[in-house]
């Protein structure tokens, strides 16, 4: 006896429910992160989408306290316009072993303004 399994796709309300569980879970994520680990959300915005959380500030000791916190992979980009956008990709997940929602955060810098070696050195590794 063989038996074939159908899979039909979402109905448009189907994924819009499933979308924004998926936001409702990041933001969870993003919430039980920042509160149980302390990281700052002074001088922050964040928004919540179905991939990740994104957040934005302007002050790289944000940043740096995430990288502190959570490690995480690094980038930086130069505007061309005296800026540096500086990206940490890093994840949610205070719980030890638990990973969650994919968290950006993001800080433009002026290029002559001070960007702690932490932050520098994990561009290079």
């Amino acid at each position: 006896m063989t038996t074939e399994i159908t899979v039909h796709p979402l109905s448009e309300r189907e994924a819009f429910f499933a979308a924004q569980l998926r936001r409702q879970n990041n933001e969870a994520d993003y919430e039980v992160t920042v509160n149980v680990l302390a990281l700052p959300t002074e001088l922050t915005v964040h928004e919540v989408d179905e991939d990740a959380v994104r957040v934005t500030s302007a002050d790289i000791g944000v940043l740096a306290a995430w990288l502190g916190v959570k490690g995480g992979t690094v980038s930086r980009t130069d505007t061309g316009h005296g800026v540096t956008v500086w990206t940490l990709a890093t994840n949610a997940g205070a719980d030890e072993g638990y990973v969650g929602c994919r968290v950006l955060v993001t800080v433009p810098v002026a290029e002559s303004a001070y960007v702690p070696f932490e932050v520098t050195s994990a561009v290079a590794a």
